[in-house]
């Protein structure tokens, strides 16, 4: 037996996932690029930096207000090119950075906002997209599963190249299929049909058009599978509220970086999917721990693993109380779990997180006990 059961809110679905419910054959329209996200949205402070530092009428106005504001910060905040950091901070952000008091802000939102939105501006921020639909084949295992590891935001490099070769082994010891995309067009209908389950692979930043988004939603709702990785509930802004809200359920708030990578102690619960079950009831390993602005709020959410804040140094960044690490619950029908291991490459070849991985893909891809259902 664990040593606690933690449980927010009690679980009011408790039934098998209907047989076949996944490779119904449903159609869409064709994505299109002009649906992309923020697209037709007034400049502002509240826009991503990259939106407003790579548009030169933009910047310009920014530097009038914050002289050589572009230049002072790390050139890593900064890139122009796909992915970059910039994509997951709001230029009042990225000013916050340089200089916390934020003199004259109003200022320049005000005429940020005055700004036309041309067509240009359009097709520079659609650029990042993916517009064209993504079908592949599969196999005949009984169990496919879709790791998706597009990044616009924070690369975590060699991070995603090992959880993708981890994924990739433990999916086929497991007899389940497994295909890899970086392309967001993957999300459609048809093509998510095929899988039990989508793993978000360390996926930083807006990476999905409307349509896509939608497409996801839907296959979520409808007894879809999903498992966040990481760096996928790592962003310090969302432009999508579905994604943080109801998948995720918390907003992350940092790390420690004083050292950035800590050992900690971690606490397995019992939950109703028996995930994590066959691990120690405390077990330590050193990675990178986040924050979150709170524990989840969630109807029905479990927590599978916590983190003993006593036991590492989050500074500023402490939840206090409980301080979730991995928790899993339902959406509608579909199931969805998220863990903050994996920021280390290494970690994707410890034993207790190896098993972490296994049980939660089996259960989100409507394998375990206690799936979700109507």
């Amino acid at each position: 037996m664990k040593l606690n059961k933690l449980i927010k809110h009690p679980l009011t679905r408790a039934a098998v996932l209907t047989a076949g419910l996944l490779n119904a054959n449903v159609t869409m329209a064709e994505t299109a690029v002009a649906d992309c996200v923020l697209r037709d949205t007034a400049f502002s402070v509240q826009l991503p930096a990259y939106d407003v530092m790579t548009r030169p009428e933009a910047r310009a106005i920014a530097e009038k207000y914050y002289p050589g504001l572009f230049e002072t910060l790390p050139a890593w905040l900064l890139s122009e090119k796909m992915p970059s950091f910039a994509t997951i901070l709001t230029l009042e952000q990225l000013i916050a950075r340089a200089d916390p008091a934020k003199p004259r802000l109003a200022e320049l939102d005000a005429e940020l906002r005055a700004l036309p939105v041309t067509e240009a501006v359009k097709a520079a921020r659609c650029a990042r997209f993916d517009a064209e639909p993504q079908y592949f084949s599969v196999d005949d295992a009984p169990v496919q599963v879709l790791v998706y590891q597009k990044i616009n935001g924070y690369d975590h490099g060699r991070s995603v190249t090992a959880a993708t070769e981890a994924l990739t082994r433990m999916s086929k010891e497991m007899g389940y299929g497994v295909t890899v995309t970086a392309n967001g067009g993957a999300f459609n209908a048809k093509n998510l049909s095929q899988f039990d389950v989508v793993v978000w692979n360390n996926v930083s930043g807006d990476t999905l058009t409307l349509s896509q988004r939608a497409a996801f939603e839907d296959y979520m709702n409808n007894g879809g599978g999903f498992l966040g990785v990481h760096a996928s509930g790592g962003d310090s802004i969302y432009f999508w509220d579905w994604y943080r809200d109801a998948l995720l359920g918390v907003q992350f708030i940092g790390h420690p970086m004083d050292p950035q990578f800590q050992l900690a102690e971690l606490t397995t619960h019992e939950n109703s999917a028996h995930i994590a079950e066959s691990l120690p009831d405390t077990w330590s390993i050193k990675d990178e721990w986040y924050s979150f602005a709170a524990e989840p709020d969630l109807e029905g959410v479990e927590y599978v693993i916590t983190i003993d804040e006593d036991s590492y140094a989050p500074g500023d960044l402490a939840m206090g109380g409980v301080h979730p690490i991995a928790w899993k619950h339902c959406v509608n029908e579909g199931r969805a779990m998220y863990t903050g291991i994996g920021h280390r490459e290494e970690m994707y070849d410890v034993p207790e997180n190896i098993t972490l991985i296994k049980d939660a893909l089996k259960w989100t891809s409507g394998h375990g006990a206690k799936v979700c259902a109507e």
